[in-house]
């Protein structure tokens, strides 16, 4: 035989075997393999949109230049722990094996989007396309796992998880609720209408008390602590229908130890408590002099620091309006009156 024919035969069964091994690699790898990841793919920092959707609620966040926001209230910000706790909740999915495909699955499964039990995930990236598109169907009778089915792809099998899968669906999960979260010990002073509360040394006492009457320490020390946690119920901004007319009459100032202070104004409405809260500072601007000592420059650079952080603080909050769960509330709404008790009789002996 010819030596370049066997050449060539020779080079052209190399060829069909690399071939032949590189498309049965290709079959091992799409082979399903019991406890792989639903997701393997997916990077969560190309994701810019999540979209959930169940029942009536439809959940959309959109990420910002620091944090993602709830677009379903107003842009309102997201917790970062809600969202991360979601994405990798999403990431953690594993299956534990193929079910089947077509209509009558997903309907008797409820993977089909509409269905009662059913979650819809929309997953976007910057350029508003779609990453992962998929559905969380009813879970099976021991609640074990879940039936899940894509749709982003032309393979829309569906799959049975490994585990139970359960997601945030609504707007009020994802809102970052804490307004402020500010220990009693940092408060100097705070004052209301009709009463003062001072520092002096590490305890805090009522101003002018009248006499015949005790100061109650335990009331004294939940209005010290209004900020700490400080949390809402609902969020609206404050051009919102529901919150017009409210009269935000009664301010309470909360004085820090470094010229800063919050000012939180309450208006009461039936049976319901709003808030509206600033912060601000003492100074108005910091001068640097090239005759400043190191001790001076480092005090400077803390005081614009704290300052930094009060115009970030009116920023975020300055458009909304907080109404208050009832516990809370009676901190900002509590009078002279209500700090004070009878003295305690003395047993004769």
């Amino acid at each position: 035989m010819n030596k370049n024919l066997t050449l060539g035969l020779a080079a052209c069964a190399l060829f069909l075997l690399s071939v032949f091994s590189y498309r049965s690699s290709q079959v091992r790898a799409e082979r399903f393999e019991r406890g792989q990841k639903f997701l393997s793919q997916l990077n969560p920092d190309n994701i810019h949109l999540i979209e959930v959707k169940k029942g009536e609620e439809t959940v959309v966040l959109k990420r910002g230049e620091e944090t993602f926001a709830v677009v379903g209230k107003n842009g309102y910000p997201a917790k970062n722990e809600a969202v991360n706790r979601f994405i990798n909740d999403v990431l953690d999915i594993s299956l534990e094996k193929q079910v089947g495909s077509g209509d009558s699955y997903a309907e008797e499964l409820e993977t089909k989007p509409g269905s009662a039990e059913c979650v819809e995930v929309t997953l976007k990236n910057n350029a508003d396309k779609v990453m992962v598109h998929f559905s969380i169907g009813k879970a099976t009778e021991d609640g074990r796992g879940r039936y899940l089915q894509r749709f982003d792809g032309e393979d829309q099998t569906i799959y049975l998880s490994s585990k139970g899968v359960f997601l945030s669906a609504t707007n009020d999960q994802f809102l970052d609720k804490e307004i402020l979260d500010v220990a009693a010990d940092e408060v100097q002073a705070v004052r209301a209408s009709d009463f003062t509360i001072e520092r002096q040394e590490t305890k805090l006492s009522l101003a002018n008390p009248p006499s015949g009457k005790e100061v109650d320490d335990t009331e004294l020390n939940n209005v010290a602590s209004a900020l700490k946690g400080l949390r809402f119920e609902k969020v609206y901004l404050a051009d919102d229908a529901e919150v017009q007319g409210l009269a935000f009459a009664n301010t309470v100032t909360f004085a820090m130890g470094d010229d800063s202070s919050y000012q939180a104004s309450v208006a009461v409405k039936g049976e319901s408590t709003y808030l509206k809260i600033a912060a601000t500072h003492q100074n108005e601007r910091i001068g640097v002099s090239m005759e400043d000592s190191q001790e001076q420059l480092e005090e400077k650079a803390e005081v614009l620091e704290r300052m930094n952080e009060v115009q970030a603080f009116n920023q975020r909050h300055g458009s909304w309006v907080y109404l208050l769960g009832d516990f809370t509330a009676k901190k900002f709404t509590q009078t002279k009156a209500g700090l004070l008790k009878d003295p305690e009789k003395k047993e004769k002996s």
